[in-house]
């Protein structure tokens, strides 16, 4: 069961236990997931993977959420801080002093940000590569073509000379 939960993908296993004991390690992973035990047991070897995936997006999404409400909370604590400037203050800081900054944007969506970002450069060096290969393809094609040439021109010369 190469795709099975509890298993790294780049990593073989020497693993000496049978199957039947895979199935039953794994099963509370599943039914964690949502999947009944008549569909783990009885049920169609791509649900298994379904549920998996469907298990990961959901863990991303309550990440993204949980992220987002940690976001807002603190910038209602940042205001409620910036409000109180006796607090500043009481701390011995400059009333010149400026807090630090708060991200403006949850921390997830920055960095999908920046994964978009990346993947945009990469497709453009990925094109740009291909470009260049197109180009130089061509051009050696010119070059062998324009050699023929010169070659049957030098030959049709010997030809007419003879």
């Amino acid at each position: 069961m190469g795709d099975r939960l509890t298993e790294d993908n780049n990593t073989q296993q020497t693993d000496h236990r049978t199957q039947g004991e895979i199935f039953d390690e794994c099963f509370p992973h599943y039914l964690l997931m949502g999947m009944t035990p008549e569909q783990y047991w009885d049920g169609e070897s791509f649900l298994k993977k379904a549920y998996r995936k469907a298990y990961a997006l959901r863990i991303e999404n309550d990440q993204r959420l949980a992220d987002q409400q940690n976001w807002y909370m603190g910038q209602y604590l940042i205001r409620a801080l910036n409000a109180v400037p006796l607090l500043v203050a009481g701390l011995n800081v400059k009333s010149s002093t400026r807090l630090p900054e708060y991200p403006d944007k949850p921390f997830l969506a920055t960095m999908e940000e920046h994964k978009k970002a990346e993947a945009r450069k990469q497709k453009e060096e990925d094109q740009t590569k291909l470009a260049m290969a197109l180009m130089q393809a061509a051009f050696n094609k010119f070059n062998k073509n324009f050699e023929k040439r010169q070659q049957n021109e030098k030959q049709k010369a010997m030809n007419s000379g003879q």
